[in-house]
């Protein structure tokens, strides 16, 4: 079986290990367990839930292409991930931030906050990982670098399908022009970008980081 088809197989079943893992929580834990309920409680229960769905199969998809977590960081690198990353986030985000200051509103949004805590740190190294470390990389060996960052970015955007839509909010991203599946799905592209030119996922965490910061 070739790496690619592996790459899908495997990702298939870790978005259905993540629809099981929303149904879980919101139909069975969070009527049990209130405490799951508060911010703290989401912010852990997420942050488990991920590192068991999206880590572990992150790290078989590098093991099953031959690289290393050691080879998908490439941590020697962090000058140029970081200018690169630095470089398409800020891009990005001055598409936000660039309105507000017209407007005379304040740069920066997010409050100090466990949301917050996931959307500027857990995110962008989570996803990153494995979107672009795991899948990214095993794609680039068979496909196209063009061909692979559209394939993981569109699976990129199905990563978010099952939270979209047990929040109530599945019609609107995949309609919404901006700020909806288009939007994260151009992300991916760049993130995507980021990650090739920098040699390593961190690059891509980068400008995921600083996008989301500014969001």
């Amino acid at each position: 079986m070739s790496i690619a088809r592996q790459t899908y197989i495997t990702f298939a079943l870790l978005i259905l290990t993540w629809i099981i893992a929303w149904t879980l929580k919101v139909y069975v834990l969070d009527s049990r367990f209130t405490w799951l309920t508060t911010s703290l409680g989401g912010f852990a229960f997420w942050t488990l839930a991920k590192l068991v769905v999206w880590i572990l199969p992150a790290l078989w998809l590098i093991r099953l292409s031959g690289r290393t977590v050691g080879d998908v960081l490439n941590v020697s690198n962090w000058k140029s991930a970081v200018a690169w990353g630095l470089g398409f986030g800020l891009v990005i985000a001055s598409t936000v931030v660039g309105p507000r200051v017209m407007r005379g509103q304040p740069l920066l949004t997010l409050q100090p906050t466990f949301a917050a805590l996931n959307a500027v740190i857990v995110a962008p190294i989570f996803e990153e990982f494995l979107l672009r470390g795991a899948v990214l990389g095993n794609l680039v060996r068979v496909h196209s670098l063009r061909t692979a960052n559209i394939v993981s970015s569109l699976l990129f955007v199905s990563l978010h399908v099952p939270g979209w839509f047990f929040m109530g909010h599945l019609t609107e991203k995949l309609t919404a022009p901006l700020g909806g599946a288009f939007s994260i799905f151009v992300l991916g592209l760049a993130f995507g970008y980021a990650t090739h030119r920098s040699h390593s996922v961190a690059g891509g965490m980068v400008a995921h980081f600083v996008n989301n910061l500014a969001a």
